[in-house]
Parts: C-alpha cells; structure tokens; sequence
C-alpha cells in the first residue's frame, strides 16, 4: 500500500522532535548605550527640601512664604509620604493630620480643624470670618468674656462680632465708633493707652501720658495749670494722679514737712485754705 507523502512528512517531523537536538548557544546580551544625562544617575540622592518641593507646587510655597506663620516648615515635616497613588485610600488619609502636632488644642471641642482653619498652609489667614465664630468665642476667649462681665459697660452689651466682624483676629479702631475722640489728634494707640477695650471704664495709664489727652476731659485744671505759671504748672497731670484715674493726692505726699512751721499749721487745717486750687496756687491772704 502507498503511504500519502503527507503522511511521510508528518511522521519524519515527529522523529525530529524526538531525537534529543543540540543546546542552543547563549546570545550575548547587547551593551547599552549610555545616555546623555547619564552621570546624574551616579551621584548619591538626597532629601527633597522645600525649595525643590516649591519648583512644582508653586502656589502652595508662596502661600506658606507669605501666610504660613508657624507652618513655614521643611515640607517633609509634615509630608513624609509624597507622590504616591494607594488605591482605595482616601486622599484626606494620606495627608497628615493637624492632631499629629495639634492634639488637644481646643481641648477636643472642635474635632474638624478644616471647619474654621480653611487653608492648613495659611492657619490663621484662612480663619472663617467673625460672624461664623460669634457663638463659639468664649470657647477660646473665655478670659475677655470674664472681664467684659467682671467690668460692665457699653461694650458688654455687644458681640463679640458687632467689633471683630471681619477675620479672625481683626482688631477694630476705637474711632470707627467713636468718632469724636478726647482731643483731635488722638488715634486708636492713644484710646487703648488709658481704657482697655474689654473694660473701658477702668481707666488706667502709665506716666508717659501727656497732658494734652487729659485735658480732652478736664480741660479746666489743665488751662488753670498753663495760665497759673507756678511749679505746678510743669508737672504732668499723672505725675500727681498717678496710676489709678480718679486719684487725688494730699499736698503731703510731695512737701511732707512743708515750709512752714508747726503753730502756723495749728490754725490753718487745710492746705487748699490760703494756696486755692491746687492747679493755679492763688495764694490767698487769710
């Protein structure tokens, strides 16, 4: 019987791939052509710093540059893990969080930093406005809420947002509601000198204030002073009515033994019976 040819090749392909064949030679592997920038490959790395980080997130380095306050870090203080993708991770779980450094500031009263903090590179910048913390004030402020109803006055019948009404941290000027200050020339650095915005009845000053604010409100003693040219009259007003508003001194804390003599003393009980007023000294004949 004849056996097809394609039969016979099929059956000699077969014996071929039984026969045990010759191992092929290894190719050797093909060299690698260098690169150009192939040197800065074989230097040692080191870590990143800020001013690498800032050459692609641009506006965050200026933010922190000009509003960060305390933040202005090395970014790798706060970052130690970057530019990585975690499937499944939430990005607000890869990013640090402000109870690493912050745990307990408020005493666990506010747990959503982000909720008044808007900008965690600009903290304190990016405070909501006032009215949205009026309520919430005494939290942190409670020492203010204290002397505010320790020292009554026109000020306690305000919020707290009523003055500090744009962001938090903002200071109004006294003459923004008061706009007829004691003397023309007063600003606000003179108002706060003697009242404390949280207790402005309490009236308090040192002894650089000069005679010109006082006269603001007794501008009587003041002109009797000017016009009397006596030594009284080259004083400052706080050199007398020093540190508590209201203060009047005796004659005696200045002139202890005074010039006259004891007998004369006997007869005239008080000072202000022959000298007048103590801001003009007209002598008077008893």
């Amino acid at each position: 019987m004849k056996i097809p040819a394609r039969y016979l090749s099929f059956a000699l392909l077969l014996l071929a791939l039984a026969l045990p064949g010759r191992p092929a030679e290894a190719q050797p592997a093909r060299p690698l052509t260098p690169g150009d920038g192939a040197e800065a490959y074989l230097q040692d790395l080191e870590e990143m710093n800020t001013a690498e980080c800032g050459k692609c997130h641009v506006e965050i380095f200026k933010t922190i540059r000009d509003k960060g306050g305390l933040h202005q870090l090395e970014c790798r203080e706060c970052h130690h893990k970057f530019h990585t993708f975690t499937p499944g991770v939430a990005w607000e779980d890869r990013v640090p969080g402000c109870n690493d450094c912050h745990a307990g500031v408020h005493e666990d009263a506010y747990p959503e930093c982000l909720s008044c903090h808007q900008q965690a590179h600009a903290p304190i910048a990016s405070l909501v406005a006032g009215d949205k913390l009026a309520a919430e004030c005494a939290r942190c402020h409670a020492p203010v809420a204290g002397l505010m109803e320790a020292h009554p006055s026109g000020h306690g019948e305000m919020t707290c947002n009523d003055c500090h009404s744009q962001q938090h941290g903002y200071k109004p000027g006294c003459n923004a509601c008061h706009p007829e200050p004691h003397t023309p020339y007063q600003d606000n650095a003179g108002c706060v000198t003697c009242h404390e915005p949280h207790k402005p009845l309490v009236i308090a000053y040192d002894d650089q204030v000069p005679n010109l604010l006082c006269d603001g409100c007794h501008s009587e003693p003041g002109q009797l002073m000017a016009a009397s040219g006596k030594a009284h009259g080259e004083l400052t007003c706080v050199f007398c009515h020093a540190q508590e508003h209201g203060n009047i001194p005796t004659c005696q804390q200045c002139h202890e033994n005074g010039p006259h003599n004891p007998e004369l003393l006997k007869e005239f009980q008080g000072c202000t019976e022959c000298h007048g007023d103590p801001h003009a000294l007209s002598l008077s004949n008893p």
